[in-house]
Formats: C-alpha cells, sequence, structure tokens
C-alpha cells in the first residue's frame, strides 16, 4: 500500500508505510541517505504527467511533520529549486537547518520543504531572496517562533520591508567577495567551483547589479592583466569564454516578446569584447523589448581583411533596410570601434520608397573617455555602460512609438 504523505500539500508526493515498532524512522527498505526521490518510484510514475500542484491555502508550519526524512534529491524534486541554490540559502540565510543521516547526507523534514518551497515561490514572482527571507523572519516574530509561522497563500502581499544590511546580517557574502572567488576558479580553470560562484550570485542578487559589478568587472581585470602581461592568456581566453557563454545562456533562456518592437543589439565592428552587448540585450530583453542579438559583426578572422569586412558590413545595412528593427544598438569600447561604426553610419542610405532610416543607437566607455568620438557617428548617444544604455533606449523608444511600446 502507497500512503500519501503530507508533502500533498506542495506536490503530488508519496511515502510506503514506516517501521511500525519505529513510527517516527524512515521505511526499512529505503536508503540510509533518507526518503528516495519519488520519481524513483515505478508505482507513483503516472503521478509524473499531472501538473504540480501549487499552494492555495495559507499553510501552518506546525502541521508540519518535523522527523527529518527527505534527502537532497527529494527536495530537489520537490520543490523546483536547484541543489547549489538551496545550499547558498542555507549557508547565507539559516531558512533551515537540515540534520545529517549516518552516512553523513542532508536530511530535511516536510516543514524545512514547506519553507523551501514557499521562499522559492516569492522569488519566482520576483522578489529578491533576501526580501523573501526577511518577510519570512517578520512571520516567525509576529506568530511568537518559527513553528506558529502560517504561510501566506499566493505571492506578492509581502509588506514593504527592507531586508536586512548584509553586514548586519554577518553572512551574506557581497558581490565584491564572489567577484574575487570567480575569478580565482576562472583562472585556475575550476569550472565547477565558478558554477557553484555564479549559482550563488544570481540566487542573492539581481542581474542588473552583477552585470557590471561582476561579469564586466571581471571582465576588465581579464583585460588589464594580460595587457600588463601579467595572465597567461590562455586563461584569460578561457575565463573571457565562459563569462560570454553564461551570458549568451541568460538572454536565451529569457521571453522573446514576439509582438513587442523589434531591436537589434550588437557589438561595433572591429568590437573585441562582447560582455557589454550581451549584458544590454539581457537588460532589454527583460524590459519587455524583442531583442535579435547578433555575434561580433565582422568575425576575428576577417577583421584585417579590408575588402572582407566592408562586404560584410553591406550585408549587414541590406539586411537592416529589410527588417527596418525600431533601433539598432551598438556598443563599443575601443577607438577602433568607434572609427568602425562611423564608418558604418555613414554607409546607411537615405530614407526611401517608404522605408524609413533605422534609428541607431551607441553607447560604451570609449564614448565617455573620448566624447570627441561621437560627432562623427550618425546615431543618438546612449550612455556609457549597459544599463544606461537600456534605460535611455527605452525613452528614446517611448517617445517614438508610444502606442507600440505601451501596448
Amino acid at each position: 500500500m502507497v500512503a500519501c504523505d503530507r508533502l500533498c500539500t506542495i506536490f503530488v508526493q508519496f511515502c510506503p508505510k514506516g517501521n511500525p515498532s519505529r513510527p517516527n524512522a524512515p521505511p526499512s527498505h529505503l536508503p540510509r541517505g533518507g526518503v528516495a526521490s519519488p520519481f524513483e518510484r515505478p508505482d507513483v510514475r503516472s503521478a509524473l504527467h499531472q501538473p504540480r500542484l501549487r499552494v492555495s491555502t495559507a499553510l501552518r508550519l506546525s502541521d508540519c511533520v518535523t522527523t527529518p526524512l527527505y534527502n537532497i534529491k527529494a527536495v530537489v524534486q520537490a520543490t523546483g529549486i536547484s541543489p547549489s541554490t538551496l545550499r547558498a540559502w542555507e549557508r547565507r540565510y539559516n531558512m533551515c537547518r537540515p540534520q545529517r543521516s549516518e552516512n553523513g547526507y542532508r536530511l530535511y523534514t516536510e516543514r524545512d520543504v514547506s519553507v523551501i518551497r514557499w521562499l522559492k515561490t516569492q522569488v519566482d514572482a520576483g522578489m529578491s531572496i533576501s526580501q523573501a527571507v526577511a518577510w519570512l523572519e517578520n512571520l516567525a516574530r509576529e506568530s511568537g517562533g518559527m513553528a506558529q509561522v502560517v504561510l501566506p497563500a499566493g505571492t506578492g502581499n509581502a509588506p514593504r520591508l527592507g531586508a536586512p544590511p548584509a553586514r548586519q546580517r554577518g553572512q551574506t557574502r557581497d558581490v565584491d567577495t564572489l567577484r574575487q572567488e570567480l575569478l580565482c576558479a576562472l583562472l585556475d580553470y575550476d569550472e565547477e567551483a565558478a558554477n557553484q560562484v555564479i549559482a550563488e550570485a544570481f540566487a542573492l542578487y539581481p542581474v542588473e547589479q552583477l552585470g557590471e559589478n561582476l561579469f564586466q568587472a571581471i571582465s576588465a581585470e581579464i583585460d588589464q592583466r594580460g595587457q600588463a602581461g601579467a595572465l597567461n592568456r590562455i586563461a584569460g581566453h578561457f575565463a573571457s569564454t565562459y563569462l560570454r557563454q553564461r551570458l549568451a545562456a541568460l538572454l536565451r533562456a529569457l521571453p522573446t516578446h514576439a509582438n513587442r518592437p523589434l531591436l537589434w543589439v550588437a557589438c561595433a565592428p572591429a568590437e573585441p569584447r562582447e560582455i557589454g552587448a550581451l549584458l544590454l540585450g539581457i537588460y532589454l530583453r527583460r524590459a519587455g523589448y524583442r531583442v535579435h542579438y547578433l555575434e561580433p559583426l565582422v568575425p576575428v578572422a576577417e577583421r584585417d581583411d579590408s575588402a572582407s569586412a566592408s562586404d560584410f558590413v553591406a550585408e549587414l545595412i541590406d539586411e537592416m533596410q529589410r527588417r527596418q528593427p525600431a533601433m539598432a544598438i551598438f556598443s563599443a569600447s575601443t577607438q577602433a570601434a568607434a572609427e568602425a561604426l562611423a564608418e558604418l553610419t555613414a554607409r546607411l542610405p537615405a530614407p526611401h520608397s517608404g522605408k524609413q532610416r533605422p534609428l541607431i543607437g551607441y553607447g560604451g566607455p570609449i564614448f565617455n573617455r573620448r566624447p570627441d568620438l561621437r560627432s562623427a557617428i550618425a546615431g543618438v548617444y546612449l550612455g556609457d555602460c549597459a544599463q544606461c544604455v537600456a534605460q535611455q533606449a527605452s525613452q528614446r523608444l517611448l517617445a517614438r512609438q508610444p502606442s507600440r511600446l505601451e501596448a
């Protein structure tokens, strides 16, 4: 016989009956590491095809069993949280304290699983993890302890509480610390450690905070060390490739917004750094725009071949005229890239046959260091960082096409 476990308040879960002589012990036929994932049980495979049950009513934590039964794999399957994120939350916020089995496995209670699932629901709805934990702690204070908390149903009902500052909490590591750990892991070719730092960073901070302070800061330090001859070029290439790949994966995972105005985002011709353009694409997609991100416009192998590069730019202009994006935005960080962008915009044809000349936007740190370069580009300067460019581009588009953007 299979009895319905109390975890059905969160997802459909099943557990066999326990040992009558040890009412609080795990069933004798299960592994010592705790309850195996229900997805491995043949008698519940049919439940996999059913939609997961969401919490639709408030949940009293006092109704949840406090016997540590569930290993981390079962918790991951039940809540949808990744193991690295779960460990980061435990380490930084102490939102649950799993016990250890005889073999050293983490064991979680039903109450732990309920809290984890509720926190993840709030984060998925747009709340930061620090805000969700602050809300939970406030509920515990008002209720006289965590055991008496009634977890509110749904999301978005948190009081306007400011999360305790990281230094007061004494546990959350700041972005500077995470940046140094990530850089060391990458230069040591330790991809697993880098993945763990990235998972922790995204569990604790919004991508807008990590963009410039983590990804671009590491990219800039790699460039500086490389130019000073203080960095092995192969290690620097590995680190830069890792950062680009992580941002490209994040961009692909975001909604495409098929019915929204089309924006093109690309590096300027001859631009060697891609991080800024990738971040810009991410910010604009998160803002609700349909973004087509273009790989570096002139392939590395063709940058020294002026005829080939010119042909490539000509194809870009033809495609821009055909597709008519609401705006094409280019990122540049070097003088060579800024000058190449000026040449590109000079070659754009005047409006004809009912087709408008595409609106060109551009940005990057070079235009802050060399403001004189802006005058040669037939476009709109939007700022020197990805967030500034995204904000200014949105304002320009709203002024130009308010009805389409507000639909």
